[in-house]
């Protein structure tokens, strides 16, 4: 931006005083209603002040701004001067009449204020004085001196503004089912206008979120099809070059139960307590009951006793005969809906998962009457060729049985395992299939150089001497 010559506004100025001429006279107009004979001398005496004021601007001297267009920037609250020095200066000099605008609003004509709120501005020489600065008094000021050949100075105030959360808010009061989209919005102040940043709440820390996690607007951010794994504190951090700003807002994700089942069959005897154990977790907390073969169980002293805490519920059974074992189902509801899982108590064997280490495979058999046979199935995966080998079986630990079986004489390749028991009740249900790879070993060779059989060593090149005198030996003959 330059200084410019401002033609313009001389004009304007001209209409100022074309807008006096017409009140002076519509005043001498009033005036004739009482005194009708002094028209000429009125006339003589407007032509006489005309003549003073033309002579006031033909004497003024002109000057010439000396300070130069400026970019000023400044907080809210603080106080701004901007400059307009002009020369020359003087007290005793009769200088042009100096304006102030805003964005062409006039503020200041010589010594008058015209300010909307006139009292946060003040002339100082010539200068502008804000006081209280306000977000609403950014913009281009400027400068003009009203003389024959006006002069014209920009200047570009930039009010700067600490960042501002006005609210943070959230779709259905934050409070949403899983499965349907959530609505975040952050309604912000500030100059610069502030960047917005979004995370949460995790487990493993505060996550900031991205672009995979929602679709980001100008001040919000939608979730689409939330889950359960996804309810908790979200934040909204703001920050522009005057400072920042956090709010923070809890969303709760409602969602039908889940149950969980700690074992799907649980091994007991009659007369012998078992313990079946559930857990639901749900928003909000569900109820949990049990049934069995679709009974509602109720507690029982001599049968059933039920400890449900919270989301964990304990069934503790004590079978009296052989009626009392079965299925039993754990049944979990909320408002939103219901989920149930079932669990086996049972008098056969229960099998726990394998583990395999090379060609040596574990597991674990779990049974309250005495084992009487293990049996371990092979499926080769190849072939389809199925093989049954009948395990010894160990002495029991308490009711837990460990297993161990190396597999020998083995040909390479991919196999299923499955192993299943029998107690002296009945034989168990076969266990997880588990696939076990085995590759064929690596043999390894003796270096020719070493004779095992004398335990010493031949050394290479008494073999080498060796050869090449057979060699010449036969040549010979």
């Amino acid at each position: 931006m330059k200084t410019v010559w401002a033609r313009s506004a001389f004009e304007k100025k001209c209409t100022f005083c074309l807008c006096s001429d017409a009140h002076s006279m519509h005043r001498r107009e009033a005036d004739d209603d009482y005194f009708m004979g002094d028209e000429a001398n009125d006339d003589e005496a407007q032509n006489d002040a005309d003549r003073g004021n033309d002579a006031d601007e033909e004497n003024s001297i002109p000057v010439i701004i000396q300070t130069l267009p400026t970019v000023y920037n400044v907080t809210v609250g603080k106080t701004i001067r901007l400059e307009c020095r002009v020369e020359p200066s003087g007290p005793s000099l009769r200088l042009p009449v100096i304006q102030w605008y805003r964005n062409d609003q006039l503020l200041y004509m010589g010594k008058m204020n015209l300010a909307p709120d006139a009292e946060r501005f003040s002339l100082a020489n010539n200068d502008l004085l804000i006081t209280d600065v306000k977000p609403s008094d950014s913009g281009v000021y400027k400068c003009l001196v009203v003389q024959a050949e006006p002069m014209l100075i920009e200047h570009t105030l930039s009010v700067h503004e600490a960042p501002r959360i006005v609210q943070l808010i959230a779709s259905d009061n934050g409070t949403v089912m899983e499965g349907a989209d959530l609505l975040l919005t952050c309604d912000v102040t500030g100059s610069p206008p502030p960047q917005i940043m979004w995370s949460r709440d995790t487990p493993v820390g505060n996550k900031r979120l991205q672009e995979r996690d929602g679709n980001f607007s100008l001040n919000s951010v939608l979730i689409h099809a939330i889950r359960r794994d996804q309810a908790g504190k979200y934040y909204c951090y703001i920050i522009n070059g005057v400072g920042h700003a956090q709010a923070d807002i809890n969303i709760k994700v409602l969602h039908k139960p889940k149950v969980h089942i700690h074992q799907t069959a649980v091994n007991s005897a009659i007369q012998v307590p078992a313990l079946l154990q559930c857990s639901a977790h749900g928003d909000p907390i569900p109820s949990i009951s049990w049934y069995k073969d679709g009974n509602l169980v109720e507690s029982d002293n001599a049968l059933y006793v039920i400890a449900t805490d919270g989301p964990n519920s304990n069934l503790t059974v004590v079978p009296q005969m052989d009626q009392d074992f079965g299925t039993f189902t754990c049944v979990a509801r909320n408002n939103h809906g219901r989920h149930n899982k079932s669990v086996e108590l049972t008098q056969r064997p229960v099998v726990g998962a394998m583990d395999a280490e090379g060609n040596k495979l574990t597991w674990s058999v779990h049974s309250h009457l005495p084992l009487e046979q293990l049996e371990l199935q092979l499926r080769d995966m190849g072939m389809g060729n199925l093989t049954a080998i009948n395990i010894p079986v160990p002495t029991a630990n308490g009711h837990e049985y460990d297993v161990t079986y190396v597999m020998d004489n083995l040909t390479p390749g991919k196999y299923e395992a499955v192993a299943k028991a029998r107690n002296t009740k009945e034989w168990s249900r076969n266990s997880e299939a588990m696939v076990v790879e085995f590759e064929a070993q690596p043999m390894y060779i003796q270096h020719a150089s070493v004779y095992h059989g004398d335990s010493h060593s031949i050394r290479p090149s008494t073999i080498l001497l060796s050869t090449v005198f057979m060699y010449l030996l036969v040549r010979m003959f």
